[in-house]
This record gives C-alpha cells, structure tokens and sequence, in this order.
C-alpha cells in the first residue's frame, strides 16, 4: 500500500469518527453530506471535492451513509485500492501533527532521518490498515456464526448449515490468530519507532502497562482453571519467565 493510500485511508477512518459524533441517532439524518463537507472544509479544503466525488462514486451519498453502516470500514478498503490520491505522506504527518520535535539531527543526516522516519510510519500505518480490515472482516464472521448457532439452538438446522457453522468457527480462530499477529507486530513498529525518534518516555510507560495487562491476563486465566478445576501450575511458570 502507498503512502497516499495509508492518507486516505486514516482520512476516512477520521471522518467516520467525526460523523459517529455528531450524528447519534438514525432518525436524526438528512440527505447530503452536511456534516461530512463540514469537517473536510475545516481540516482538509483542497481535498473536500475530490473525497466528496470519491465517496459518491462508491454509492456513498450521505453522512449517514457513513456513520451508521457497519460494512464502511470494508468500503473504504474499496476505495483507497481504487484510487491513486493525491494525498501523501508529508501532508498527511503534518495535518496529524506527527513529529519528532526532540530530534535535531546535522545538517548532513537530516534527509536520512526524515527519509527512514517517513518510511517507518508508512510500515506502521499498512499494519493498522490491515488490522482494521481483519477486524471488520471478523465482525462478518461472527455475525454468520451468530445467525447458525440460533438455528442450532432452536434444533432447526440443516445439516449444509451446520457444516458451514463450523466451517465459519475454524475460520473464526483463525482470524483471531492473524489480528493476534498483526497486534505483535504493531507493538513491535510502534516500541521501535518511539525509541528511535525520541519517544524514550512514553515508551517505557508503555511497557509498564504492557506489564500489568500480562498480569491481569494471568489472573483472568487462574480463575478461570481453577473454576473448572484444572492445572494452574503452568500460569506460574509463565510468570517467573
């Protein structure tokens, strides 16, 4: 994926948020794109026609159109594939306001640094780009899952149902495992790049936090073996490692 595309796509993602603000109630909608010229006019003005012209060509035509539809994040995927965006990864650092104000690197290596600092976030914003695409795509599954087991519960099943039922699981864990991946990876980008670019601070509270999160997975998993009566022993060892 591009850096324009990475743009385009946190552009989307932003605007949704903003509408999800604004907007909490369905019946609350009006035709057009109100809110959504709005907000491109205040943070993005020379680029509002061409994501408004983006939006209508992928039968997008209102705000509501993005706040309440649940499959957006997928239709965005859509659009960032399809189009070759103007907008590219300096804009985009600087309208975010991702710096690193405490780097002040000679005259000579200055380039160097912005060109490997550009190249780092571009690799850390395609693993956030794939991380949002997984997790909408694991939302479709469990809701498929959904809609079977309710036929099961009610012993209403066909038998092709329920082998897609449990098709649908095994798919399921495995998408658990890619989001697990691409999380790793994501902690990895992010700890590199703020000890790299002078987040020192912020990452070791990020580690401390790190820390206590493993600890309550620990004990969330000890309750649980021991409500069922089974071997808590190896918890223990995971923590003295």
């Amino acid at each position: 994926m591009t850096h324009d595309k990475s743009g385009l796509f946190l552009t989307l993602l932003k605007l949704k948020s903003y509408l999800a603000s604004m907007i909490d109630d369905k019946l609350n909608c009006i035709d057009g794109f109100h809110f959504t010229e709005e907000y491109l006019q205040r943070r993005f003005p020379d680029k509002k026609d061409e994501i408004i012209s983006l939006l209508e060509d992928n039968q997008i035509y209102s705000d509501c159109d993005i706040a309440f539809n649940e499959k957006i994040i997928l239709q965005f995927r859509t659009i960032v594939n399809q189009t070759a965006s103007n907008l590219n990864l300096p804009e985009m650092l600087k309208r975010l306001e991702i710096e690193a104000q405490n780097i002040k690197p000679a005259e000579d290596s200055r380039e160097t640094i912005k060109s490997g600092r550009e190249k780092k976030l571009s690799e850390i914003l395609d693993t956030l780009f794939q991380l949002a695409t997984n997790w909408a795509v694991l939302k479709e599954l469990e809701d498929k899952v959904d809609d079977y087991s309710i036929l099961n519960e009610e012993e209403v099943i066909r038998p092709d149902e329920e082998k897609n039922m449990n098709a649908l699981d095994d798919t399921t864990d495995k998408a658990f495992g890619i989001l697990s991946n691409l999380t790793k990876k994501y902690v990895h980008q992010l700890t590199d790049y703020y000890f790299t670019f002078g987040g020192d601070l912020a990452l070791k509270e990020f580690v401390e936090d790190l820390n206590k999160t493993k600890k309550l997975v620990e004990k969330k998993f000890y309750e649980l073996f021991k409500q069922h009566g089974l071997d808590t022993d190896w918890i223990s060892k995971i923590s003295e490692e």
